[in-house]
């Protein structure tokens, strides 16, 4: 007859040493409600975006025969409006039925404080005091994701939510005083809420 305390002995013991107890469920992870992103860049061209390839690059202030290829690439969606404005967004955001970081962000119009120029680049500082990153904004030497096909904005800079959705800094930080660049998101979201915003930023 096995004995209660040599069982809870041995129990302790393979938590001790990360040995699994018992199958566990893994938790589930966030992840965009999109069948795949052949489906996601379809509703970009539906939506009169254009979708792009991009690379992710360190250095881009200096000459390019410097730049620094960081081997990572997204996809993004790009609208560009009449007066040349542009904006981007990442093609899961786009085409995600519920929401993500990044669309509610941008819908939520969280109101841009008054500009601190010790904190630089004020869409960066405006991005980071929503809780995401930007990842080249704030460094001297420059980077984004680089499409150097696309003549107009080859280098863009983008905030990243820890969700991994993402929003050019500068069209979310302009359309936090309602400022329209590119295209209205909100009319191009598949999320359309209809019971109000997550209570993400205060919305």
């Amino acid at each position: 007859m096995t004995r209660p305390f040599a069982v809870a002995a041995l129990l302790g013991a393979l938590v001790a040493i990360g040995a699994p107890v018992a199958a566990q469920s893994p938790m589930p992870m966030p992840s965009y409600r999109v069948m795949d992103l052949s489906g996601a860049r379809s509703v970009c061209e539906e939506k009169t975006g254009r979708v792009q390839a991009r690379e992710a690059v360190f250095g881009t202030n200096g000459d390019r025969s410097t730049w620094l290829d960081l081997g990572r690439s997204i996809e993004l969606c790009k609208f560009t409006a009449e007066d040349g404005s542009s904006i981007f967004v990442d093609t899961g955001t786009l085409a995600s039925s519920g929401p993500t970081l990044a669309s509610v962000a941008y819908l939520s119009q969280v109101p841009m404080p008054e500009y601190d120029p010790s904190k630089g680049n004020p869409a960066t500082a405006y991005c980071a005091g929503l809780g995401a990153s930007s990842a080249y904004g704030a460094g001297t030497g420059g980077g984004g994701w680089v499409d150097t096909a696309d003549a107009d904005v080859p280098v863009v800079a983008m905030c990243v939510f820890p969700d991994g959705s993402m929003i050019d800094e500068w069209g979310l930080a302009y359309h936090s005083d309602g400022t329209v660049r590119g295209a209205d998101l909100a009319y191009e979201f598949v999320y359309a809420p209809t019971d109000g915003l997550p209570p993400i930023f205060g919305s």
